[in-house]
Order: C-alpha cells, then structure tokens, then sequence
C-alpha cells in the first residue's frame, strides 16, 4: 500500500464520528491478509458548511479519569478503536456521548515516526467491526502483543501494526521482555529467512526483533506470546516452556514431533502433553485470554438429573415429571420411541422413561454434562434443551437438529454441537477401526472420508494409517435396526465391489467408496440414506421457523408418497418438511435451496404478517424520531 501526503486535520480535535462521517461514501481500501480495512485521511472531514452545521453539535471534551464522575467505572470503551485500553485522559463528545482515547482522536492520517522517517505510517480502520471478527481474526499490536482494535497504524514497507497508543510513544522499536530475553530487542524491519528461536519457524513473511547483544532472533509475532492458556484439546492450562525433558514429545494438535530446542507449552499439573506454540494460539484453538496471575475456575460438575429414589431422577430439561430407570428397554426395538437428547431410536441399551407422558432419554443422554469443553471450538459449551420452535445447525457434523444441544457459553458466539458431536473427546475411539483418531485441523487437507468419500477440514484421523472419518459419519449409530431384518444392523465401510450388493430399500447398486449398514446373519446392506434418511436428527410432529418460515416436520407415512417441490421427485425418507403449502425431501433444501425467497414472499404476503411488518416499521421510525431529539438534530 503505497503511502500519500494529505493535507494535515484541522488544528481542532473532531469528534470520531465527525471525523470518519463520510467514510463509506469517499472512501478508499486495502487489505491486510484477510482483513479489509478503509484508509482515512482528509477526504474524510467535513467538507462544506451542511456537514459543517451537523458537526457542532458535536464538541469534544478534555478530561481526566481521576476528577470527573465517570472515574469509577471500570469499563472503559473507546468508541473509535473499540479497545478496553484503560487511560487517564480521555475525550468525551457532547453530542454522541462517547468517549474517545485522546491518541484515537488526535491520531493524524499520516504519522512519520521519528526512527523510520522515510516510510510514515497510515491510519486505517477495519471495515467489518463485528465481535466474531474483533476476537478471532484481528492482528496484534507489534509493540504491546495486544489485539488490535477497530484502528491501527501500518506501514506496508517494515510490515509493521501499531495501535494509535503505542504508535505515539517514542519507544516502540525497542522493547524489552525479560520473560522471553535478558536483554533489550531491537525491531529489524526486513523480511528474512532466519529461524526464531521461539517457535522454530524460518517464516520470510514476517519481521523480527533482535538482541544487538547476542545472536538471539524472535518474530515479532512471537515476542508477545500469552504465558499461560487454556486451549480447547486438554483439560488443563498450559504454560509456555523453554525446555522439555528429554523424552520423545509429539504436539498435542497437529500430531507432529517437537523440537525440544525450542520453546513450546506444556502442561501445568504435570500431564505428558505439550503444543507448539504455534498450534496453541490458532483461533479454533485457543479463545485468546492471557491467564497468567488470573485464578483458576472451577466448574462444578453438576449432574443434569436430581436422584428422587430408586431408579428415579428428575431431569433438569424434564423437570416437571419424575423419570423412571428401564433396563434394556431397547429389547423389543421399539423404534416409534425416541431420545429426546439425541433424537435417535431406542434400539437397545437401558434409558430412562417419564412416568407421565412419552419423554425418553438413553442412559448415556441423561448422563450428559452440563458444561464441557470440545476439542472444535475454543470457548466452553453449556447444555441446553431442545426448543420446540426452532432447529439449531451443528457446526461439526453440518445436521439440522431438534434435540438437545450444546451452545457456546461467550454470548456473542453462535456455536452449537449436537450431543453427540460434543460426546467426542480426544482420542475418539470408533468401533470400526482399531487404532485412535485425533482431530488434525487443515483448512487445505485432500484426504475423504471413508464413509461418505467427502473432502472435510474438519476430520478425524489416524496417526498410524491413512484412515479418516468426518463427524458427520463419525457419529452415525454404530447399530441401527430396520423392519425389513430382525437383527440388528452394523456400520461398514469394507470394500462391497468383491461381489455385487444391492439396498434393500433402494434397490440401487451400492457405491464400493461409501460405506453402508449390513447385517452379518443375513447379508443384507442398505445405504445409510435409506435407513436413516436426510435429516436423521429431527422429530416427526414439531413445527419450526427459520429466516421467518415456518416448517412443519411430518411423517412419509402415505400410501402414495409426495412430490418434492425441490427435486421433483417423491420423497421416499421417513420425514417430509412442508412450509407454505410446498413439500420438501430434507430441511436443507428449504433453508438453502432457491425456493427459500418464494416461501418467504408467500409468508409475508399473509395479511397477518403484513400488519405485523407495518407496526415494526412505526416502532422503527419512532425510535430514529426519539433519537434525533435527543442528540439535537
């Protein structure tokens, strides 16, 4: 990005909503990776005396955090680059309300730096400002280790991030960190092959510092790295080392051997695991807070059932019945009865039973706990009932579900696990195959599935062998029984081509790449479509919405099975969704097929829902009204 000279802001602070008004409208941009930010300079400012006139109401006030009313806070949010930077003078707009740091607002477009005069720095700002984006994706101030903001400082030629704090203090090309050196760091803005001596890599795209006292080199991505995590594969926290003993040690997330020459994170109650420290701070990994000095929390393991008597408990998702204990109901396969949990059929197994109406749990849902920590997302996840007007999307295995589920505990993440993905816990141990799977996250890996044959990043795999499963297969029912065989179906993936197989439902060739269920008394197979159909995790009866439409889930119980409207064909799975009037083979196809802009044109052309959209839109203008009030326009 090459750098302009624009002409200097005016000699009065502007408030930064006066300042970035026209932003989107004048605005020019460039990326960082994968990240878009706008670039600001004066094109942004008021430019004739209607926006001028707007702008004064807008009038910025000096204060100190010591002597004012607001010092007791403790949250303190400034509004231009969205950090919690806690400062002792601060702006504070009259007009909007908000407060500023004072380096936020009188940050200039352009900063020349006394150390690199020839390459000034550019103020840009993030263009996506969403909290998903702010935690997982945003860079690190190259200065203080810490994420940046909505704004920043960057120079294209020394590959240099600065937060507008830290880019006006004079010391921010030398640092020092006694925890990672004894002696003073120096930035070396030049992108060059040379292993640093924290994580081992020979990485050219990023700059280093160096110690001018001994040959000691660190990224500057590195020199910063959390002393103590919690990452989403070990139960305990980690702490970074610079040594280990002398014992084989391979990486707790990538599967591959570590250098003990160089520094990685280890255990801190003394389990043999260690990470590199590059695989410990990926986003899917680790949640991004610095645990050092911070105490340990304890989560109490609560039981999600309460023990009335002798084989009776009450469920926290049931709590208004009293459940009973049934060993082995799954005797009589009864497969119109279902886990609430999982929504899977009794088979077999022992379950639990409400002795009032027809909820059932298996003995493993009801044991559920109620809070976990998952191997695929780096925050916790807090069990939750099934909501009877709304399927949830499971992000590990890409299913639909209505039963229970496991959602992340940060409440602006929307993560969420059917029970049995989150029943997955490092190394998985799959009935069909002898040695354990691990999850190896590779956004570029080829290797398919052995189930289905799909390509997936997300995979679990064997270290030994080239064997790998995605979750979506990985949590098939081992066992599964259909009316058509008295005995009970097993999961395979063993070559059928050796000799001609059919389904039995079907009547269609098997695929010798995809797995399927068979019986080993019978010989019979059957695809894994035919028997558990397209959407295996939802209930027969209930009615959802989603984007607004609303979905009714019944049984293909007629004696001539409907048309799809998607895929015009007649759907010959257990379950049809209908919305609108219209019939569909599976959920997906009504959420991310074209017809999904149909059915929500019908449904908002009901009246009722017309009126509905007429009142939101009254609400909508009053509040706009109330707001120009109140800020003087």
């Amino acid at each position: 990005m090459d750098s302009i000279d624009y002409p200097p802001p005016p000699s009065q602070p502007l408030c930064y909503n006066v300042r970035t008004r026209n932003l989107k409208r004048r605005f020019r941009k460039t990326e960082l990776g994968d990240e878009s930010y706008f670039i600001i300079d004066s094109s942004c400012y008021p430019s004739d005396a209607r926006e001028d006139e707007k702008s004064s109401h807008h009038h910025l006030q000096l204060l100190l955090r010591c002597n004012n009313e607001e010092s007791k806070q403790n949250d303190f949010s400034c509004h231009a680059c969205l950090q919690y930077t806690i400062v002792t003078i601060y702006y504070r707009c009259n007009g909007c309300y908000n407060r500023f740091h004072k380096e936020c607002v009188e940050s200039p477009a352009i900063f020349i730096s006394p150390y690199y005069p020839k390459y000034p720095l550019q103020l840009l700002q993030m263009v996506s400002m969403s909290i998903t984006t702010m935690v997982h994706k945003t860079k690190k101030c190259h200065s203080c280790g810490i994420r940046v903001g909505r704004l920043i400082y960057y120079s294209s030629i020394y590959d240099l991030i600065l937060d507008p704090i830290c880019a006006q203090k004079r010391e921010f090309s030398i640092i020092f960190n006694r925890k990672r050196h004894e002696h003073t760091l120096h930035y070396f803005p030049r992108k060059v092959s040379l292993n640093c001596d924290i994580c081992g890599s020979d990485d050219n795209k990023i700059c280093f510092y160096i110690c001018h006292q001994c040959s000691f080199v660190v990224h500057i991505t590195c020199v910063n790295l959390p002393n103590v995590i919690q990452i989403s594969r070990h139960n305990h926290r980690l702490f970074l080392n610079s040594s280990l003993s002398s014992e084989k040690w391979s990486c707790g997330v990538c599967r591959q051997k570590i250098d003990r020459n160089y520094w990685e994170y280890s255990c801190s109650k003394g389990c043999a695991y260690a990470v590199h420290c590059k695989c410990a701070i990926q986003y899917d990994v680790w949640d991004g807070k610095e645990l050092e000095d911070q105490p340990e929390e304890v989560y109490d393991n609560i039981k999600s059932y309460e023990e009335i008597g002798d084989g009776l408990i009450r469920h926290f998702c049931h709590p208004h019945h009293n459940m009973r204990f049934n060993e082995d109901f799954g005797k009589i396969y009864y497969e119109k009865k279902q886990c609430e949990a999982c929504l899977l059929p009794l088979y077999d197994g022992n379950s639990y039973r409400c002795m009032q109406c027809d909820f059932n749990l298996h003995e493993e849902c009801a044991n559920l706990p109620r809070r976990i920590q998952n191997m695929v997302h780096a925050h916790q996840f807090i069990l939750q009932p099934a909501n009877f007007i709304k399927a949830f999307f499971c992000e590990s295995c890409h299913r639909y579900s209505c039963g229970f589920r496991y959602k992340c505990c940060e409440g602006w993440c929307n993560k969420s696990l059917d029970v049995r993905c989150a029943s997955l816990y490092e190394p998985v141990h799959h009935q069909s195959h002898p040695h354990p799977l691990f999850l190896i996250y590779t956004r570029t890996t080829k290797e398919p599935c052995v189930i289905c044959g799909e390509v997936s990043y997300l995979l679990l795999n064997c270290v030994k062998c080239f064997f790998a499963l995605c979750f979506r297969c990985a949590t098939l029912p081992y066992k599964v029984k259909h009316e058509g065989d008295e005995h009970l179906l097993t999961l395979s993936y063993e070559n059928v081509a050796i000799y001609p197989h059919w389904c039995e439902v079907c009547e269609e060739n098997m695929d010798p790449k995809k797995g399927y269920y068979t019986c080993s008394e019978c010989g019979t197979t059957i695809h894994i479509q035919c028997i558990l159909g397209n959407d295996p995790y939802m209930k027969s009866g209930q009615i959802t919405t989603f984007s607004g439409l609303m979905i009714h889930i019944i049984p293909n119980n007629r004696l001539i099975r409907p048309i799809c409207n998607h895929c015009q064909r007649r759907c010959q799975y257990k379950l049809v969704f209908t919305s609108g009037g219209d019939i569909f083979c599976s959920y997906s196809e009504i959420l991310d097929g074209p017809d999904k802009r149909l059915l929500q044109a019908k449904q908002l052309a009901h009246p009722l829902t017309k009126k509905k959209k007429e009142q939101l839109a009254q609400r909508k203008q009053m509040k706009i009204y109330q707001e120009k009030l109140r800020i003087g326009f």
